[in-house]
């Protein structure tokens, strides 16, 4: 009977503690424990090739080039990437021997490849960057489905892939060694947005989501982040987006404190749009695709817009300022998020390598194990792969974005 009694104590005991899961992978990341790190460097190289994988018929595939572009012609004009090379020397009896080291100094290219049309696109592409194009390491992969494509391709091809533009966090959760992701993860972007509408008092939130992968999988992150919080939805609606505004007749009627809108740029503008003319003027929360110099002229239209934004878009300081001057004057346009990460994604990756030296996995280390404070802020790889930099949050003025302090 005391036997009993004690083991139903202790069950009693162990079902009122707290249970702590039995690993937390977001701090067990898989690494990398192959072969490869003993390869020396090829000595016949004429230049150390970048891949860059992005779109060629859209403006943020040309932001994304013209920005790498400038990294990898400034560190030209530095004096190109310094390859030691061992001569051999020929003895009296015919045998050759090692000579001293030498430098010989090469350029950096940039190899691009599209990836535009259906997702296999991305994947020959990223084949063809391994094995025939021979790159270091490959930039790209503007949302999460690109990068999930790569994942699976350098998983065998041993190639680092590091994206300057998608925020899904599913990409870290894939636990791929040889990816990183630079901005904030749209589960921070998430926990912000719902932080700043509690702050608020917005207890009547409707979500607008795309109907898109990029946009699905962050609302999952969203509704994690509402259920942790205590947060409840009073509507969800998927819009489409051949036509964003199909879904404003549900809206009518019902009664909310704000929107948060989570969607590519090009349809949740319309949406926007859409809902300022049907008179829902309630304050709109929103996504850091629409944190971008293009939504900031449409100022007068939007009402009151928040968005979470990669980094502080009001920052004026010298080095940023300066790199907008050189970008304006190759491009013509003003550098918005994606241009500026894809400069310090390049900036990133040449460091990495100068460090390294040509061999890909230690390149991969170098970037696992990287401080990098760069134009858009501080950057440090998780053990996932995944930039730890927190989003900012901005609100839309008549002068351009404005940072909501406290956040």
């Amino acid at each position: 009977m005391n036997s009993l009694y004690s083991t139903l104590v202790c069950l009693l005991v162990l079902a009122a503690a707290p249970q702590a899961p039995y690993l937390d992978f977001s701090h067990a990341g898989a690494g990398f424990y192959g072969s490869g790190r003993e390869i020396p460097e090829p000595i016949d190289l004429t230049s150390v090739r970048i891949g860059v994988l992005a779109p060629e018929t859209s403006p943020e595939g040309r932001q994304m080039r013209a920005a790498i572009q400038m990294a990898i012609d400034e560190a030209n004009a530095r004096g190109g990437y310094g390859l030691k090379v061992q001569p051999l020397r020929a003895s009296p009896n015919g045998e050759k021997s090692p000579c001293s080291e030498e430098a010989r100094v090469i350029p950096y290219e940039m190899v691009f490849r599209p990836d535009d049309g259906p997702w296999g696109t991305a994947t020959s592409q990223v084949v063809k960057f391994a094995y025939e194009d021979k790159v270091w390491t490959i930039i790209g992969g503007l949302d999460g489905q690109r990068t999930h494509i790569a994942e699976l391709v350098v998983t065998k091809a041993w190639v680092p892939v590091i994206s300057p533009g998608t925020t899904d966090s599913t990409v870290d959760y894939a636990n791929v060694p040889w990816v990183f992701r630079a901005v904030p993860a749209d589960s921070r972007q998430a926990d912000a947005l719902l932080a700043f509408a509690n702050k608020q008092g917005y207890s009547r939130l409707v979500v607008l989501s795309e109907i898109e992968r990029e946009a699905y999988a962050s609302f999952k992150r969203l509704s994690e982040s509402a259920r942790h919080g205590h947060t409840t939805f009073a509507m969800h609606l998927d819009y489409p987006p051949e036509d964003p505004v199909a879904v404003i007749p549900q809206l009518q009627g019902i009664s909310f404190d704000a929107a948060v809108i989570w969607g590519r740029a090009e349809t949740a503008m319309p949406l926007i749009e859409g809902l300022r003319r049907a008179g829902i003027q309630v304050p709109i929360l929103a996504c850091s695709a629409l944190a971008t110099p293009e939504v900031a002229k449409k100022q007068p239209v939007l009402g009151n817009l928040t968005v979470v934004a990669p980094y502080d878009l009001s920052r004026h300081d010298f080095e940023l300022e300066n790199f907008q001057r050189r970008y304006e004057s190759r491009t013509g346009t003003r550098a918005g998020p994606l241009a500026v990460y894809s400069y310090d994604v390049a900036r990133l990756v040449i460091g990495a390598i100068e460090r390294a030296g040509l061999n890909r996995a230690l390149i991969r280390d170098e970037l696992s194990g990287s401080r990098f404070n760069g134009l858009t802020g501080p950057y440090r790889f998780s053990s996932l792969g995944g930039n730890e930099a927190d989003p900012v949050l901005m609100t839309l003025q008549k002068n351009g974005w404005s940072r909501i302090q406290g956040f």
